[in-house]
């Protein structure tokens, strides 16, 4: 059995750029702080999760934390001409069988992709010391709905954080309703589109019926924005680990406290491969683009 880290690194990354004060800056006096508190929550998630591999997922950007990553010989994945969360979501739907991944996010558009027994979310609440845990039976408590139809109860509901206005006049109990009901998006708006609905809670709330017919368009259009993609071709950077290159990057952008911890947690943790560089000896085994923030770089 196989247990992997996703992580959703364009949504840490503008977690920890916020986490951090801005006046941490490399020798330069330009910001790192987004990527001292990336580099920071790792140790954390290696030693308390024990993964077997640990993958950041990334859109064109962060190119510091890119090198640093390459130079831990930790593999870091993108989806070409993708979002990162596409990239997770195709890696997450290959796993089968015995093997498990563990999805690191604050996007709620990933929970759709909550699958037991192999694939989990833990959603940020207070950066990585605080995870909720949603699995299929902790999504259904947490929102009432299934993974599988979160995205849909979102689009009705909205969902500020993710820019979605969601449907004027349904709340939280209504979109839920909804979504119980019936057994896709498509058989919803349908039903509002008959003279005479056949299920409730659209059957007999004319007001509800009007607001799903004037909203058709939004929900039919932004359900493909949301929607996450398990088809992409993803490319993984497996790194190399480097010693020499790791003392040079810490330096330069004052990375020492962050790269000395994640060391020390990949030295003492069993289960997270650094690829060593050709020629040396094998280390022990030790244990969807978002907006780029000021001091990811």
């Amino acid at each position: 059995m196989t247990s992997r880290l996703l992580l959703d690194t364009s949504s840490l990354m503008y977690r920890a750029f916020f986490s951090m004060p801005a006046s941490v800056t490399d020798s330069e006096g330009r910001p790192v702080n987004a990527v001292h508190g990336y580099l920071g929550w790792l140790p954390i998630l290696v030693s308390s999760l024990r993964p077997d591999e640990v993958v950041s997922t990334f859109a064109e950007q962060f190119d510091v934390l890119r090198d640093v990553l390459r130079a831990f010989g930790l593999p870091v994945a993108e989806g070409p001409a993708w979002e990162a969360e596409d990239a997770i979501g195709a890696m997450s739907a290959a796993t089968r069988g015995r093997d498990h991944d563990d999805i690191v996010t604050g996007d709620r558009d990933l929970i759709q992709l909550v699958r037991d027994p192999n694939v989990r979310v833990l959603f940020t609440v207070r950066g990585v010391s605080e995870l909720r845990e949603l699995d299929e039976a902790g999504v259904l408590r947490h929102f009432g709905v299934p993974a599988a139809r979160y995205a849909e109860f979102a689009l009705l509901r909205g969902d500020p954080s993710d820019g979605l206005p969601g449907v004027r006049g349904v709340g939280e109990k209504t979109a839920r309703e909804l979504v119980l009901a019936y057994p896709s998006l498509e058989a919803m708006l349908e039903d509002a589109a008959r003279a005479q609905p056949e299920r409730r809670p659209i059957k007999g709330s004319p007001h509800l019926r009007a607001k799903l017919r004037d909203a058709a368009e939004y929900l039919r259009t932004v359900r493909e924005v949301v929607r996450i993609r398990t088809e992409v071709e993803v490319r993984v950077d497996p790194g190399e680990r480097d010693d020499r290159k790791l003392d040079e990057l810490a330096g330069r952008y004052r990375l020492e406290g962050p790269v000395k911890r994640l060391r020390d947690a990949l030295g003492r943790e069993e289960g997270v491969t650094s690829r060593p560089a050709p020629g040396t000896a094998p280390r022990r085994r030790s244990r969807r683009t978002g907006s780029r923030p000021p001091g990811g770089r």
